[in-house]
């Protein structure tokens, strides 16, 4: 198998595009008469940045979302609808009065709002362990192309190696997000959510969770070899996945669930490791990749 992740070095030595090589060196230029090197909060600073283009980033795409939800709620008909699907899930009051589930539910900012909170109200974690619950929840994040599971030739969801807990927690999952599917076409508002669930890098998402694998080996896995994915989209689910762990312990404080609290604490500090959260990342003049 040819090895599909390469450091950034190679990736400089190799291109042909000599514009890039002059962007950089610019950019190097500016770097060094910043003196951003000889900061002593160098670090604190720069996840302090990537805080703020995380939270960023949600306030955008929620942003974006609200105004989907006015343009998509013009009618009495449609608001009506989101209302009694509100009240049979137990998010509202028959007064239209927020419940605790409500609340919960607004913690979440990823844009799965009901199915995140069914997870905790389901109790759907319970029983996995960091690892596993990592890798479930990167079914809820992961956005790249799903494989065919039904095509005998591109069966890597088969190959990939779960435990029974985890593969009946993703049964549990499928069912969650079937109902509320159901649930909302019933009322004519239409969502996709088992649809959107993509399962294809759980197993990879497990290992990495376990702390027991490199990310280059990752990268050069068995279980992506039918899957056409870069190692930014990794990163970026990694990282994402850590952002919704945050969410999930809000919720967990909301209710009072301080098991569900632990639990995600341990799945932060399973993901939030090497070079997926290092801040010195793209300014390092030798870059190992751990």
């Amino acid at each position: 198998n040819s090895i599909r992740f390469l450091p950034l070095s190679d990736f400089i030595s190799r291109t042909k595009n000599p514009r890039l090589l002059d962007d950089l060196n610019s950019l190097s230029q500016q770097l060094e008469s910043t003196n951003v090197g000889q900061c002593e909060h160098i670090s604190e600073h720069f996840e302090q940045l990537r805080k703020y283009h995380i939270y960023n980033d949600k306030y955008e795409s929620m942003n974006k979302r609200f105004n989907d939800i006015k343009s998509n709620t013009q009618t009495t008909e449609e608001y009506e609808s989101m209302l009694i699907i509100l009240k049979e899930l137990k998010l509202l009051t028959n007064q239209n009065i927020i419940r605790m589930k409500g609340r919960v539910a607004s913690l979440f900012g990823n844009g799965k709002e009901l199915l995140c909170t069914e997870l905790v109200y389901q109790n759907i974690l319970d029983n996995l362990d960091a690892a596993e619950v990592a890798a479930l929840i990167s079914s809820i994040i992961f956005q790249g192309k799903r494989t065919n599971e039904k095509d005998s030739t591109n069966n890597s969801i088969d190959k990939q190696t779960v435990t029974p807990r985890l593969e009946q927690a993703k049964q549990r999952l499928i069912l969650v997000a079937r109902d509320l599917d159901r649930l909302q076409k019933h009322y004519k508002i239409y969502s996709y959510i088992e649809e959107e669930l993509n399962f294809d890098i759980m197993s990879i998402i497990y290992k990495w969770a376990q702390g027991a694998t490199k990310f280059i080996d990752i990268m050069n896995d068995q279980d992506l070899q039918y899957i056409d994915i870069q190692e930014g989209t990794i990163v970026r689910t990694i990282m994402r996945i850590e952002e919704l762990c945050g969410d999930l312990r809000n919720a967990a404080k909301t209710v009072g669930n301080t098991q569900l609290f632990d639990l995600m604490q341990d799945v932060s500090k399973g993901i939030k490791r090497g070079i997926v959260f290092a801040p010195s990342l793209y300014f390092s003049d030798s870059i190992t990749i751990e």
